[in-house]
């Protein structure tokens, strides 16, 4: 395939591969055999995909990634679904963690703008319940 493919077309073609796989989903070596395309333009194609899925119109499927056999899928699995749902906010969590510590924080202690300051309480109180959260329970 040509290095230079349009978004739409490398997510589209990601999409049937995933659809034809069903619940076996694919791994990222799959898709790339079953679609022709680099590991690029495949990375490129699962990352529109994972943003675009949502809104597709005709099609029921959710876009998920099973870390323990680093398997893609669009078929919906309740435990694998949940999984990847919760590692995907676990890592937001701690990207938003890292920008609020290692940017606004410092940023607010010179700041006298009132809407930063109320960002920042707000971004805070967001990131502190997330990741409360987030954190595994405590066994009964």
């Amino acid at each position: 395939m040509t290095a230079h493919q349009r978004p739409d077309f490398l997510a589209g073609s990601v999409f049937d591969a995933l659809q034809r796989a069903g619940t076996r989903g694919l791994t990222f070596t799959e898709i790339m055999d079953t679609t022709g395309f680099t590991e690029c333009q495949t990375r490129h194609g699962l990352s529109i995909l994972r943003e675009a899925i949502a809104g597709m119109k005709g099609t029921d499927a959710v876009y998920s990634y099973d870390p323990h056999g680093h398997v893609y899928r669009t078929a919906y699995l309740p435990d694998v679904a949940e999984a990847y749902e919760i590692m995907r906010l676990g890592a937001e969590a701690t990207r938003s963690y890292r920008v609020l510590t290692g940017t606004v924080l410092p940023h607010a202690k010179q700041s006298r703008t009132k809407q930063l300051r109320m960002l920042r309480r707000h971004l805070q109180l967001v990131v502190d319940d997330a990741r409360d959260i987030l954190e595994p329970a405590e066994p009964v």
